[in-house]
């Protein structure tokens, strides 16, 4: 699975399933899949730490998130000690539920956090900045910019460094740094100048006559936030609920439209198109698949298992096997991986 767009919809898919449950054991489940699906590409990219740095993370987050929740929330009747009433924000009983409901905030952090670091492994800058429609081309052309200009900064710092070493400059106290940043700055602007010159003399900047802008597309993008608004608070106001998914729909449809039409008047060659391979056609087709079933039966609450609170006493969670296979979705691109 190679298509930038099959990745997208992984992701998506993913994350939709991540944030629909607070079940520990469903949790569980999906970032043992996530961890073995960013192994087997962290294998393939040459990132032989990069398990352990993400469950360094994870380990980090469910230890912050069960500690705030623990401490700032006092509810629940299985009391481990107690504070005194009269320290701020903190005192009270700290208790079971409230730790095993920061474990599980922190379980959802950290799911997240894994999905992005996948993507990361999974797709090029280039890739990346080819998500950002034609519509807002500068930009994606800045955004580019803006990614390979760290490593290169990195890259001409590490250079400066050891040549002042080399000097005989030890680079130790603060004072020693001063000659590496005079350098730096001078090459930052010597590489903006040039790239600005070239980037004029490639025609990536063309000044548009006033007769040639519409204010089309800021009038659409202003009436499908409006719509996005009403349709909010009709549901605060309980409104029936298909007036709303109507108005986010249209919304929706406006918002792409716009953006469609409007990238179509940017003009870009764009070289090496990608192929959609039979792999990523199938992925794609499953992951939406996914997608949608997965939003129907939360509609209709067939899966109650989902829903797991530890309040007010910390109760075990329900498991239903035969919806356990949608937590096997993070672990689709590993079972249709290519040997290329």
């Amino acid at each position: 699975m190679k298509n930038t767009y099959s990745w997208v919809l992984w992701l998506a898919s993913s994350l939709l399933i991540i944030l629909s449950t607070r079940n520990p054991f469903y949790l569980l489940i999906l970032l043992i899949n996530l961890f073995i699906t960013g192994q087997q590409l962290a294998k393939r990219e040459n990132h032989p730490l990069w398990a352990l740095h993400n469950f360094r993370f994870l380990l980090t987050m469910l230890i912050l998130s069960a500690l705030i929740n623990t401490l700032f929330t006092h509810t629940g009747r299985s009391v481990i000690f107690s504070l005194p009433e009269n320290w701020l924000l903190i005192g009270g009983n700290i208790t079971y539920e409230s730790l095993v409901f920061g474990l599980i905030n922190g379980f959802v952090i950290g799911g997240i956090y894994i999905a992005f670091n996948i993507i990361n492994l999974a797709l090029s800058i280039k890739q990346l900045t080819h998500l950002i429609p034609k519509a807002f081309r500068p930009i994606g052309m800045t955004a580019t910019i803006a990614l390979t200009f760290f490593p290169s900064i990195q890259q001409r710092a590490r250079e400066i460094k050891e040549a002042q070493m080399i000097r005989g400059n030890p680079m130790k106290r603060i004072s020693d740094w001063v000659p590496l940043f005079i350098p730096l700055l001078v090459t930052s602007l010597e590489n903006a100048i040039l790239l600005s010159a070239s980037m004029t003399s490639r025609g990536f900047y063309r000044q548009q006559s006033e007769s040639t802008m519409s204010d089309l597309p800021l009038i659409s993008l202003i009436l499908s936030a409006f719509m996005v608004f009403s349709g909010w608070i009709l549901r605060m106001y309980d409104y029936p609920k298909l007036i709303s998914i109507l108005l986010y729909i249209a919304a929706a449809t406006i918002i792409f439209l716009t953006l469609f039409l409007t990238g179509r008047r940017s003009q870009a060659t764009q070289y090496h198109q990608e192929i959609w391979q039979k792999k990523d056609i199938l992925a794609s087709v499953l992951f939406i698949a996914a997608v949608l079933i997965w939003n129907l039966v939360k509609y209709y609450n067939l899966i109650p298992s989902l829903s797991y609170s530890p309040y007010p006493e910390l109760p075990f969670p329900d498991i239903q096997p035969a919806y356990i296979f949608f937590l096997f979705v993070p672990l689709l691109p590993v079972l249709l991986q290519s040997d290329d």
